[in-house]
């Protein structure tokens, strides 16, 4: 039970170390994983500040190669103002106007005013005579009375109810005094074009802004933006123009009118050959949630599959450990089942066959459960069976009469008989549930549920251990149990009963039974099945096992010398020194002619090799009658795992055959 205890223990430490390294690796992967994310994000990030900051300077780019040739076109019809001559006749002037607005793209109107602001000149002759004075675009020059400078007026509604700004240049008057401006109109469609070219994404917006925060232009179309102020408290924009660097970018930063989170860059338009009054701001900008949209999805792909790998590796492990308890449960078993087999032995050496019978019956009915166990011994002929022993419930609970000893034949015999014909063990789950005696006198046991194992020696059943009346249907596990255990009984039973009651019993015992006639040790055919058990059990429980093979030396000479009875005396004897000196738990066999094996569980190479040399030393120094000495030699070797039993029964042939190559008597390891 301690045993039980401390392997129930150890698997349940070794679980919870099993569960602390999937949870590592988890970690490890989801932190991997999560760590990639966080690098993918900041990519696409980084990807597309760099794109609409590109976009930004392309915008740029035009809006500057357009200034200047606004600006080159306001120095020509300067220079052509003054050349104009008598200065009155401005027809001339009108179709130059008119031609320089068809011929540069971007220019919606040309005017010239005078000092008082009347327009005296126009590509558009609805503008003539009309006053201007109070538009910035003719008050800021006035005002400040640059000649060199390049206008920038903030974007105003025209006569033709349409948003544009204004570039203007002033008119020089006689004397250096203010003689008026000349202005060109921006054409909002040419502009439109730029921004319109530049969109990529439907969630971009392209946005052109006066110096002062005006907005003159924004694609795709928004509803009252035009001409609404940018340079409100705490925007974006303001925060450009304090900075005073040409280009910005902001990031995931919300937007002052709507609160959505954009990746905004700033290009500031003002390049120093214009000496422009005020510069003009590109604004490109796009939705963080649109760009992150595709990282998001990878996100929740990844997600679901991690998640998918924790469920899978969770699950997997809980199958792994169901099935680990399931081979521990096995392994337990099997080792009660051994464990019970030494008890058995245990017992059998200070008790009669009778009393061992009953311990076994009463073990098997344990193990499975069962509150019916009987024992048979079947006749050489197979014909009948004779009933040797029930187990003490069977007596005490379900029977009222002593059937130890009654006789069946074999067409009398029920289950038992099916047994016995079939050669195989026989399981009824579903009797009725009416008595069912099977032959045996009346007060015996009603039997619901039955299960039967034969036993079998030398192609003949020699005998038939039965359970019944199990709560729960008999199964293969209770056959494989049953089985092992009827088998060990009735190795017991033949190891201990005298030859001659064995064979009044079953008189083909003594040919048939798995132990060695002649020295009473176990044979070949039981070596065979004992030792495919016990390098199972070694492997199973990581424990040591080792072979000891010896031979006689010299033993042609005593048969010859002596006979083959002195012989035989001889291998009786030295079978007593091994079994004197053996551990209980050792198993020696007789393996062929003069060769024996001597089987030592929990013994490594080491402890087994001292064995087989306290056995040389023994039986070189033993007298086996009238002063005849014998000497052994021993091949010792131990179990590898994963080997089969002729190869671990050849290695030590192979360390025998060294030993008495090198001299005999003595022992040789491999």
């Amino acid at each position: 039970m301690i045993a039980g205890w401390r392997k129930e223990r150890s698997f349940s430490q070794a679980a919870r170390l099993h569960w602390l390294a999937l949870a590592v690796a988890l970690v490890l992967v989801g932190g991997v994983i999560g760590y990639n994310l966080l690098l993918m994000r900041e990519r696409v990030i980084r990807q597309e500040e760099s794109r609409l900051l590109s976009q930004a300077r392309v915008i740029g780019n035009g809006i500057e190669l357009q200034l200047e040739v606004t600006n080159r076109a306001l120095e020509g019809v300067l220079h052509e103002y003054r050349q104009l001559s008598p200065p009155g006749d401005r027809s001339r002037l009108n179709r130059r106007l008119g031609l320089l607005v068809e011929a540069i793209p971007g220019i919606r109107t040309l005017v010239v005013t005078d000092a008082a602001g009347v327009v005296i000149a126009s590509n558009r002759p609805e503008l003539i005579g009309r006053s201007t004075a109070s538009r910035q675009y003719f008050t800021e020059p006035r005002r400040h009375l640059h000649a060199a400078t390049l206008y920038i007026s903030p974007p105003f509604r025209s006569y033709l109810r349409n948003y544009l700004f204004d570039l203007t240049r002033v008119l020089p008057g006689t004397g250096g005094r203010f003689g008026g401006v000349i202005s060109a109109g921006v054409d909002p469609d040419f502009f439109a074009d730029i921004l319109e070219a530049s969109l990529y994404a439907p969630d971009m917006r392209n946005t052109i802004a006066h110096g002062d925060g005006l907005r003159f232009m924004s694609l795709p179309l928004q509803k009252g933006l035009d001409g609404t102020d940018m340079a409100v408290s705490g925007s974006l924009f303001n925060r450009h123009r304090r900075g005073g660097r040409m280009e910005d970018l902001y990031t995931d930063r919300p937007c002052s009118r709507t609160g959505e989170h954009r990746i905004v860059a700033f290009r500031t338009v003002q390049p120093a050959a214009l000496r422009m009054d005020r510069p003009l701001v590109v604004i490109c900008s796009r939705s963080t949630a649109a760009i992150l949209q595709g990282w998001r999805d990878q996100t929740i792909f990844q997600g679901v599959l991690f998640l998918l790998l924790c469920l899978g590796g969770a699950l997997g492990l809980v199958l792994v450990h169901r099935r680990q308890r399931i081979l521990e449960l096995a392994a337990r078993r099997t080792e009660e089942l051994v464990g019970l087999r030494y008890q058995l032995l245990d017992y059998a050496s200070l008790h009669p066959v009778d009393e061992l019978l009953q311990y076994a019956l009463d073990e098997v009915c344990r193990i499975t459960d069962s509150p019916i166990g009987f024992y048979h011994f079947v006749d050489p002929d197979q014909q009948g069976l004779t009933l040797q022993a029930w187990s003490t419930r069977t007596k005490e609970e379900f029977c009222r009469a002593d059937g130890a000893g009654m006789h069946y034949d074999i067409g009398q015999a029920g289950v038992w008989a099916d047994a016995v014909r079939t050669r195989a063990p026989v399981i009824h789950n579903d009797y009725a549930a009416v008595p069912d005696t099977k032959g045996l006198p009346p007060g015996h046991a009603q039997v619901v549920r039955e299960l039967v194992v034969p036993v079998i020696r030398d192609e003949r059943v020699v005998a038939v251990l039965g359970v019944g009346n199990k709560v729960t249907p008999y199964g293969e596990k209770d056959t494989v149990e049953v089985d092992y255990l009827a088998d060990v009984t009735w190795e017991i039973i033949a190891s201990r009963r005298d030859q001659e009651e064995l064979r009044q019993a079953n008189e083909l015992l003594a040919t048939q039974a798995r132990i060695d006639f002649l020295t009473g040790v176990y044979n070949r055919r039981m070596l065979d099945s004992l030792l495919t058990a016990e390098m199972t059990r070694a492997c199973r429980y990581d424990e040591p096992l080792s072979l000891i093979m010896l031979d006689l030396d010299h033993f042609k000479r005593v048969n010859d010398s002596l006979g083959h009875r002195a012989g035989d005396q001889v291998l009786q004897r030295l079978v007593a020194l091994l079994s004197g000196r053996v551990r209980s738990h050792d198993i020696v066999s007789r393996w062929g002619g003069e060769e024996f094996l001597v089987l030592t569980p929990n013994s490594d190479l080491s402890q087994a090799a001292a064995l087989a040399e306290d056995l040389r030393e023994l039986t070189a120094e033993h007298d086996f009658g009238d002063g005849l000495r014998i000497t052994v030699s021993f091949g010792v070797t131990s179990h590898c795992c994963g080997e089969s039993a002729e190869t671990f029964v050849a290695r030590a042939d192979t360390a025998l055959y060294e030993a008495k190559r090198n001299g005999r008597n003595r022992v040789e390891r491999l």
